[in-house]
């Protein structure tokens, strides 16, 4: 059976709920919380894809199967949001409810690959290693291939007493750690050249230990999995928002000191 306290920490589920559970009903709990992770992907492709040709009917449809999902799975907060939603979609217009799906998805998203984590890390008991602070360390190396997500993320972190450097590729990120030991890593999966789990790989190779957070579009099992073999300690799912960053960040690494320009 897997580990009710991973599954406490899990910040979207109701876990007074989840800790008062039987044996049993955890049990069952379980088997819908892994049911989840196996079909919510689906549901996914098919909200993206009604945003893409602005289908309102397959939308609310496809939001309405992910809101019975929440409400069995005891993630009150997003099922209610997303009712409350579905409940008004008739009545605002396709910008305000494109708007909820794209931030309903990311958080449904976020949900799923920290499901998927804790089956992962219950199943190999996880590593000594994976996701251990880096005390007294408060570099960053950033790795992107697009230029405007690197600026973005520079500026969301200027003022925040990190020391942060960006790269836009693996080979250039190798050579920089040739010299430096980063105490965090930020990876894009999806690069030409040398993707995210290639450079993850060669990192660990290489004898560094700081976790990696890699950035993702999708909560498909097989980005998630090969990411977390790849040495994953965490993820952050696309589009990318400033306090998701942040709230990330401070699981690992702690800033050098606090400046209140960082929460403009």
């Amino acid at each position: 059976m897997l580990d009710r306290e991973r599954f406490l920490k899990v910040s979207e589920l109701d876990a007074a709920k989840i800790k008062e559970m039987e044996d049993d009903k955890f049990r069952s709990f379980t088997v819908v919380a892994s049911s989840f992770t196996e079909t919510f992907p689906v549901q996914e492709d098919n909200i993206k894809n009604a945003l893409r040709t602005k289908d309102v009917g397959a939308l609310t449809k496809s939001l309405a199967i992910v809101c019975d999902m929440l409400r069995q799975l005891q993630a009150e907060r997003l099922a209610v949001s997303c009712a409350s939603r579905l409940a008004t979609a008739g009545a605002v217009s396709y910008e305000e409810l494109q708007a909820f799906a794209v931030e309903f998805l990311k958080a449904v998203s976020a949900l799923s690959i920290d499901l998927q984590m804790v089956e992962y890390q219950d199943a190999s008991k996880d590593s000594p290693e994976r996701g251990r602070r880096s005390e007294g360390n408060n570099s960053i190396l950033a790795v992107d291939d697009r230029h405007f997500f690197l600026n973005a993320l520079k500026n969301m972190l200027q003022h925040s007493g990190y020391m942060v450097t960006c790269v836009n590729s693996g080979a250039a990120a190798l050579n920089f750690l040739k010299i430096q030991r980063p105490g965090l890593f930020i990876l894009d999966i999806e690069m030409p050249d040398m993707d995210g789990y290639e450079l993850a790989r060669r990192i660990k190779e290489a004898g560094h230990t700081a976790p990696i957070i890699f950035l993702t579009g999708n909560a498909h099992r097989d980005y998630v999995v090969k990411a977390l073999q790849a040495g994953a300690a965490d993820f952050i799912v696309k589009p990318v928002t400033k306090a998701q960053l942040f709230e990330r960040i401070e699981k690992y690494i702690q800033p050098a000191y606090r400046d209140s320009r960082e929460d403009e």
